[in-house]
């Protein structure tokens, strides 16, 4: 704005002018005669390839006609939150056992259990003889606990045989368990004193 240049209607507004007037009726009369002489304004259609409101405006890109509506995406959080194959609150997998690997957990169960209910037996014909009776149920039972667990059914049915090696230990310290019982529990053998000039020879016990 040029100092000291005012547009219409505004040099009675500027520094230290007095209180602006309004027009009055016959003033603003006059000014809505100079404008009637013009008529009636109409407007015609543009130029087909010239959009409406001028040619200034850039091109809009062709979109394409709008589709069925799906449903929704689930929220992205959603699918974050699934549980874990390992989750705590999955329930344990209980392990595929077959026939055939049932009657070899149950054949492997029972020979140690009859072997210990015969030689009680022999000691004790009362207590022994009814273990004996109660053995094929309690194999069964012993049986339905292995098959729940995979690590059991894998250590008496693995390839590495480690239920045959516990087997076969056991064995080779049986001796020694039945002469520690008879000798300390049933005392049923004494150690004969020995000469110092002797050998040391193996006390005798009742099989």
């Amino acid at each position: 704005m040029v100092r000291g240049t005012w547009a219409r209607g505004h040099a009675r507004r500027g520094e230290g002018a007095a209180m602006v007037t309004p027009l009055t009726a016959e003033e603003i009369d006059s000014e809505d005669d100079q404008y009637a002489d013009l008529g009636t304004i109409v407007l015609q259609d543009p130029p087909q390839g010239i959009p409406p409101g001028g040619g200034n405006r850039a091109p809009q890109p062709s979109e394409p006609p709008p589709g069925p509506i799906g449903p929704d995406e689930p929220p992205a959080h959603a699918r974050k939150r699934g549980r874990p194959p390992g989750s705590k609150n999955q329930a344990p997998s209980v392990p595929r056992v077959t026939a055939g690997i049932r009657a070899d957990i149950s054949a492997k169960v029972s020979m140690p259990l009859e072997i210990a209910g015969q030689i009680w037996h022999a000691r004790d014909g009362l207590c022994g003889g009814v273990f004996l009776v109660q053995r094929p149920a309690i194999a069964d039972s012993l049986t339905n606990i292995i098959c729940q667990s995979a690590d059991l059914v894998a250590f008496f049915t693995g390839p590495g045989g480690a239920f045959m090696r516990y087997l076969e230990l056991g064995a080779a310290l049986w001796p020694v368990v039945e002469v520690v019982a008879a000798h300390h529990v049933y005392h049923s053998v004494e150690a004969a004193p020995q000469d110092p000039q002797q050998p040391r020879q193996q006390p005798a016990y009742a099989a």
